[in-house]
């Protein structure tokens, strides 16, 4: 065999040599890997517990990895899975699992006879909302208490589902028409108005010459007027008129001419009221008078001598 012959031969035997050991190591690499190698069971449906143990028994493990509504599936047991049931991966794998919360309705509870606080806090803890709110009055249902819902107790809603209440305002008020207490005292008009379930409003006051002080003399309402409890009413009263104060004076002065005869001075005041002699009497020729004549109200003064008017004055 030549030199060249057996260098082929040798290369030859080295390359079947390569091709045995590759051919042998993916025989033991594919007998270790399949041999470490489970079938994902099926978890779907399963209680949670009971999932695990089934993972266990293909050494595998679960991870939850989210939560969600599902009517199908009962709450705490497995929605879905990943990976999925039937294929074919190494143990001491985590399967991921969507565990259900149960239906997505919720059960409405019984709200009447509750306050709406307490109302509002049971619709939270089941998953509803406060929808609209009607008010009513009730003869029998105290005031802020709940008279009915909508939709009605123990049935089933989805869930955030706005639940309508009534609520009540107690007894409806009782209306009366109010008489005519004008002309009596105070004390009896207020004790009537309290004995009706009514308040007494604000009380002003009036002069007056007529009435004693401390009568009604107004109301407001006026008599007749429908008013309900808890109105208010409003009153005027009499009160004795303030004593007037000092007249202001007004100082006449008057100079007869002198003479023989004596000169007859006559004051007139005249005012809205009416006219009034302030002032008689004879004067001395070639003598004055300072005559002080009190003014009650304006008016004008009118000076008469002998008769004659001698001057007219704008007083006070």
């Amino acid at each position: 065999m030549s030199r060249t012959g057996l260098v082929m031969r040798i290369l030859a035997l080295a390359a079947a040599m390569i091709t045995i050991a590759a051919l042998s190591a993916w025989v033991v690499f594919t007998f270790l890997t399949r041999g470490g190698e489970v079938t994902v069971p099926d978890l779907r449906g399963a209680e949670l517990r009971a999932a695990l143990e089934l993972a266990s028994r293909e050494e595998l493990g679960i991870r939850i990895s989210g939560a969600g509504y599902d009517p199908s599936t009962p709450p705490g047991h497995v929605i879905s899975q990943e990976p999925g049931p039937g294929g074919r991966t190494r143990k001491n794998r985590i399967i991921h699992v969507v565990v259900s919360q149960g239906t997505h309705t919720v059960l409405v509870p019984s709200l009447t006879g509750l306050s709406l606080r307490r109302a509002e806090l049971q619709l939270a803890q089941s998953g509803l909302t406060l929808g609209r709110l009607s008010r009513s009055y009730d003869e029998e249902v105290p005031d802020g208490s709940i008279i009915a819902q909508t939709p009605v107790a123990n049935l089933f809603v989805p869930r955030d589902t706005g639940i309508s209440l009534l609520l009540s305002e107690g007894p409806r008020p009782r209306v009366y028409l109010l008489p005519d207490l004008t002309g009596l005292p105070m004390d009896e008009v207020l004790s009537a108005v309290r004995s009706w379930g009514l308040r007494s409003g604000g009380v002003s006051e009036e002069d007056s010459t007529q009435l004693p002080p401390g009568t009604v003399t107004e109301m407001k309402p006026p008599p007749g007027s429908p008013v309900s409890q808890g109105q208010s009413v409003h009153l005027t009263v009499s009160r004795a008129p303030a004593p007037p104060g000092p007249s202001p004076l007004v100082l006449f002065q008057y100079a007869a001419p002198p003479g023989l005869l004596d000169r007859k001075l006559t004051l007139i005041l005249e005012t809205e009221a009416g006219q009034s002699i302030v002032y008689e009497g004879t004067v001395d020729p070639g003598t004055s008078v300072s005559i002080p004549v009190s003014i009650p109200a304006p008016g004008r003064l009118k000076a008469y001598v002998d008769g004659s008017l001698l001057e007219e004055r704008k007083v006070p």
